[in-house]
């Protein structure tokens, strides 16, 4: 039960006074909304309906309190399938406003910046999808220099910034460089047959659960890593795999226009260009190192692509490339 005491109407107020927030009382609580949203496959507790539904109630404190409001990335997945055209990434967005003014805090990680090391390039800066980092002036052992600075608030925590840094300088916990490498090499296979293949796929390209199922537990010589996004995944990481031990590498991104980081597949599509280059420069087949990009439309074809991968490897047979 709601007391009436619990309820703050002038909350209503506020949201509504925010960019995108004049929509909160035109949502229907329909649900159609959670049910597109890939975020509650990590997190069962987001529901966005349930959010604006309280929000519109006006229960700050619960509302404001929750981590459920920071979990929103503004993939827009839900947009085209609200019945009643509502952003609710921009609704969400200008609840977090109001909880930014009154002092509350992203929770999850954020990405961390080593200022010492940080040369300023700006590469972070033009990435993020948040615009959430910025170079700045700050002190660093008693003298001043520019580097970049993140937004703690508007951080997602994808790992993008950290992909595209030429010092390593940027990084999120749990996802860092050495974490990732870390994950590649746990199973690199070893011995003189097929060595088998690596998987990288982002967190939110797989739409079933089936296929989910399949990456959890993949085929005997398959080893599958997740990544937040494809974004992620740099060139120095896939010819490290190569290097130890691996055949082939796939790599498994969301469609163009369904990043849930808004561009990092785009990203991603570019290093795959690079990525070509670099093979055919170390006279390395093409067939290696794949990419492929899955849609919400696409469910069931993961394995498909994995199997393909297999049937590469054994057709090429072991990778003969350098001191493995």
């Amino acid at each position: 039960m709601i007391r009436s005491n619990s309820l703050d109407h002038t909350f209503v107020d506020q949201i509504m006074a925010e960019p995108g927030g004049e929509h909160l009382l035109e949502c229907w609580s329909c649900g159609t909304c959670a049910a597109t949203c890939l975020v509650r496959r990590f997190d069962p507790e987001f529901n966005p309906r349930v959010i604006l539904r309280k929000a519109g109630l006006g229960l700050r404190e619960e509302v404001l309190s929750s981590r459920e409001i920071w979990l929103c990335s503004a993939c827009d997945a839900c947009y085209p399938r609200c019945p009643k055209g509502i952003h609710i990434s921009e609704v969400m967005q200008a609840i977090r406003n109001i909880a930014i003014r009154e002092g509350y805090e992203r929770p999850d990680a954020t990405a961390e910046v080593d200022v010492e090391s940080c040369i300023a390039c700006g590469l972070c800066v033009a990435a993020c999808p948040y615009e959430a980092i910025a170079l700045d002036a700050v002190a660093v052992n008693g003298t001043v220099k520019r580097a970049a600075q993140v937004d703690a608030t508007r951080c997602m925590g994808c790992g993008i910034c950290n992909s595209v840094c030429l010092s390593s300088s940027i990084s999120v916990e749990g996802i860092t460089d050495r974490a990732v490498g870390q994950s590649i090499a746990a199973a690199a296979p070893d011995g003189d047959s097929l060595r088998g293949a690596l998987v990288i796929t982002c967190n939110w390209c797989l739409h079933s659960t089936a296929d989910w199922a399949y990456a959890t537990e993949p085929p005997e010589g398959v080893h599958v890593v997740n990544v937040p996004c494809s974004g992620r995944v740099t060139p120095q990481f896939l010819t490290a795999a190569l290097q130890q031990g691996y055949d082939a590498v796939l790599v498994v991104g969301c469609q163009t226009d369904e990043c849930h980081y808004k561009h990092g597949n785009a990203l991603e599509q570019g290093r795959a260009e690079t990525m070509r280059g670099l093979l055919d420069l170390l006279g390395i087949a093409p067939e290696r190192v794949q990419f492929d990009w899955l849609s919400s439309l696409d469910r069931g074809r993961f394995p498909n692509l994995v199997e393909r991968l297999l049937a590469d490897v054994r057709d090429l047979g072991p990778l003969e490339w350098g001191d493995r």
